[in-house]
């Protein structure tokens, strides 16, 4: 295996000459030396084998498979940061990135067969170890060498758990895999000996709020963290990521869309009473006050409000600043914006429509917008509905032809 490891040494030392330090910006780059690497890692996991789990540890998984946290919100409304705040607490395992299970991958397994899941949802997940989010940290299992890989036993241990996963889970819940996943990288990261503290694992998918209903079906024993933040917030950060991203601002209406449907559940919920299995959490209010977000947070989820709660981290490294418009902030350290910087990007026309959109559920939630007059109000929201529906139709036409178009 030693020439298997050096040629992974080596296209590991690629993959890392193309992260930039501190974004990434070089996409297409980063994926191709990332897809070299990431089949390389899984070749040779498969050349291993499986990696061999015992009674215990089998028994300790599936008493945590049951009891996962969602951590959900509008994108750009703060889940990194309360997925990163959860990090590294000894009675959580946390996925270091995004699960985007009924977001993303679902649509994708429909398309391949089944005997392919595991190849492929292995292969993206070594990438998005070694880069979670297109920013530091990198690498969050360390690096390989000619003595071994952390990523070779990550994909053993994939492969020991996805059958046994599939056959316990897989006739009640579509997200089977995504549990799979997280049982692979808490066996090796916390562990899953008897004596783990671990209790629950836990993944973060913004928009995963449209699920909600099913998720709660399947795991109900799951809790829910809907994050939300100020409207005018969330959108200036989201066009600000589309910036750095290199995005057309067409997008920007697909992010009004989801940020209405986030901010309506979450309206909804606001005035029932208080529930075993969600909890709504306010960005604002989780930085004027951390500590005690945390112990509000730490109580719901029925673990121990320890100080490491306080310092966002991934996999114990400490994460960058929780800001779209600064990357030079020092890591591990939450960056409190005032509002008026926050919402300096903003234009009168992009007020006016987050307004006309969100006004009624934002104001239940402690966000008080002026609507336009109603006519006004109603042409705006007819106008942002259609070009949601074109953008749509353009993506289903893009996505048909990429799938079935001949080349």
């Amino acid at each position: 295996m030693s020439r298997d490891l050096l040629n992974i040494v080596d296209l590991e030392a690629q993959l890392d000459q193309q992260l930039q330090r501190p974004r990434v910006t070089n996409l297409g780059a980063v994926r191709q030396a990332a897809i070299a690497w990431s089949h390389a890692v899984w070749s040779v996991a498969e050349s291993a084998g499986p990696l061999m789990l015992t009674m215990g540890e089998i028994e300790r998984a599936f008493a945590i498979a049951d009891r996962p946290v969602f951590v959900f919100g509008a994108h750009r409304s703060g889940t990194t940061l309360v997925r990163d705040l959860l990090d590294h607490h000894p009675a959580l395992s946390v996925l270091p990135a995004e699960g985007t299970m009924l977001t993303n991958f679902a649509w994708h397994l429909k398309r391949l067969a089944p005997d392919s899941w595991l190849p492929f949802l292995g292969c993206e997940w070594l990438r998005r170890l070694a880069n979670p989010i297109n920013q530091q940290p990198y690498w969050l299992l360390g690096r390989s060498s000619t003595e071994g890989s952390p990523y070779v036993e990550f994909a053993r241990a994939l492969q020991a758990w996805w059958p046994l996963v599939s056959t316990r889970l897989g006739p009640r819940t579509t997200s089977w895999p995504l549990v799979a996943i997280a049982l692979a990288y808490a066996h090796g990261t916390t562990g899953l000996h008897a004596e783990s503290l671990l209790q629950r694992w836990v993944e973060k998918t913004p928009t995963n709020e449209r699920f909600l209903a099913r998720l709660m079906a399947e795991f109900p024993q799951a809790r829910m963290l809907h994050v939300v933040r100020h409207p005018f917030a969330v959108y200036a950060s989201s066009c600000q990521a589309l910036r750095n991203a290199g995005l057309p601002s067409s997008e920007e209406t697909r992010i009004l869309r989801q940020m209405r449907l986030s901010y309506r559940e979450a309206a909804s919920r606001s005035f029932q009473p208080a529930s075993d299995s969600y909890l709504l959490v306010r960005y604002e209010d989780l930085l004027e006050d951390t500590a005690g977000g945390v112990d509000r947070i730490a109580s719901f989820l029925g673990i121990q409000p320890l100080p490491i709660m306080t310092q966002p981290t991934a996999n114990g490294i400490p994460t960058p600043s929780n800001s779209s418009f600064d990357s030079g902030k020092m890591a591990g350290k939450l960056e409190r914006r005032s509002a008026d910087t926050e919402f300096s990007s903003l234009t009168a026309r992009d007020r006016e429509r987050l307004s006309a959109m969100l006004a009624d559920d934002a104001e239940k939630l402690g966000y008080p917008l002026a609507p336009p007059p109603a006519l006004r109000r109603q042409l705006l929201q007819i106008r942002t509905h259609a070009g949601w529906l074109v953008d749509r139709l353009r993506a289903r036409w893009v996505r048909f032809l990429s799938v079935y178009q001949r080349p």
